[in-house]
């Protein structure tokens, strides 16, 4: 097999979510939702940030012909936004929607604008960049098995938490195309 390319894509957050949690802590309010509840509608425009304690959120585009996109998934001690969106104040491209329930710390995104915040908001965008530069790596440079081969061997807990499909459109295949490569690999 050939080289996988790739940095460690997302929920690397470890040190960050320390310092957002202890900062938060008391100040916004920790929510639970169901499966399949919205958080931010695509085309709306975003005012809130999840800091999540358990469960997963997915960032989805709805086509026009009724399918759907994944752009991210975020996991435990992930933050959830739409980083375009907030930091160019536009409508936003997805839908923030939750995949496994979850349990959040609501956080409103004008907190980021008050001086005292400056330095967070700057290393959460500088973890950003490096994040999609990551997940453009691993799209771009690697085949659908090596992908899924990374997710395997690096990331089990999100082939925990997501279903086959969710799986397919993150690494960019039809779930009939996963099925394959799982059949290759002897995982069906």
């Amino acid at each position: 097999m050939s080289q996988t390319y790739v940095f460690e894509l997302g929920d690397s957050y470890a040190e960050l979510t320390h310092i957002l949690k202890q900062k938060l802590a008391g100040q916004y309010s920790v929510k639970q939702f169901s499966r399949d509840t919205v958080l931010l509608q695509q085309g709306e425009t975003q005012r809130y940030g999840y800091l999540i304690i358990d469960g997963v959120l997915g960032a989805l585009h709805s086509t026009i012909d009724g399918g759907q996109r994944c752009k991210e998934f975020y996991f435990k001690d992930e933050f959830a936004l739409l980083f375009a969106n907030w930091l160019t104040n536009t409508e936003a491209f997805y839908q923030l929607k939750v995949i496994k329930a979850a349990t959040v710390i609501v956080v409103p995104l004008h907190i980021f604008d008050n001086s005292e915040w400056v330095d967070i908001k700057n290393q959460l965008v500088a973890q950003q960049l490096i994040f999609k530069e990551a997940k453009e790596a691993f799209l771009l440079l690697n085949s659908p098995e090596q992908r899924y081969r990374y997710l395997l061997l690096k990331k089990p807990h999100w082939l925990a938490q997501l279903s086959l499909t969710e799986v397919a459109m993150y690494i960019g295949i039809s779930a009939i195309s996963l099925s394959r490569i799982r059949k290759r690999l002897n995982l069906s």
